[in-house]
């Protein structure tokens, strides 16, 4: 019985995974395996949905997982050790990103972040999120939001790019209502301008 449920949770996650809803998918594999800790495909599916969400302990735990049931003959040892690559390759950079937002050097941050680490992490989420947020706060407010749009077409079930898109709609919104005060105000005062000289 539980092996059917475990079986019916992991195809819809697996169909989540097909429709870009990655969050959804992941949390789906979850109660997969909840019910059947055997389940080695949804063990190999949440990690590599975890993966694409850049969380990378919660993947390397899924697939650790996987291994414990079947360690021979395993996808999720080819899956482990190129993320033990990629982190070990890439943790100069994280540093040096880390180092680069603390003095407040947002664009040289988001250029390494980027360059050197989105594009081995091309898929994760969270790293996109992140580089649209170190845009924005160097002042590039469309290179933000073409990454919180790329987050969305990896994961269309992502909270926090959505919030991030609506925050900033809303912040244009009322940069777009001040300029059109001050319009307002300029035609005003020269109306009356024009009709003090008349």
């Amino acid at each position: 019985m539980f092996e059917n449920l475990s079986l019916f949770y992991y195809n819809k996650g697996l169909q989540q995974a097909r429709e870009s809803r990655i969050s959804t998918a992941a949390k789906t594999l979850v109660k997969a395996v909840s019910y059947d800790r055997g389940n080695i495909q949804a063990w190999n599916l949440a990690g590599l949905c975890y993966y694409r969400l850049g969380e990378y302990k919660s993947a390397a735990y899924c697939w650790t997982q996987s291994l414990r049931q079947v360690p021979e003959n395993n996808g999720a040892t080819t899956y482990l050790a190129d993320l033990q690559n990629a982190l070990e390759e890439t943790d100069p950079y994280f540093s040096r990103v880390l180092s680069l937002c603390r003095q407040q050097h947002y664009r040289q941050a988001a250029g390494i972040l980027s360059k050197e680490i989105c594009s081995r992490f091309a898929l994760s989420a969270a790293l996109w999120n992140y580089l649209g947020v170190i845009h924005l706060l160097s002042g590039r407010t469309n290179a933000a939001v073409k990454c919180w749009q790329t987050v969305l077409s990896i994961d269309k079930s992502n909270v926090a790019a959505t919030r991030y898109l609506e925050a900033v709609e809303h912040r244009l919104s009322c940069k777009l209502l001040k300029w059109k005060e001050k319009l307002w105000m300029r035609i005003a005062k020269a109306t009356q301008k024009d009709d003090a000289e008349r």
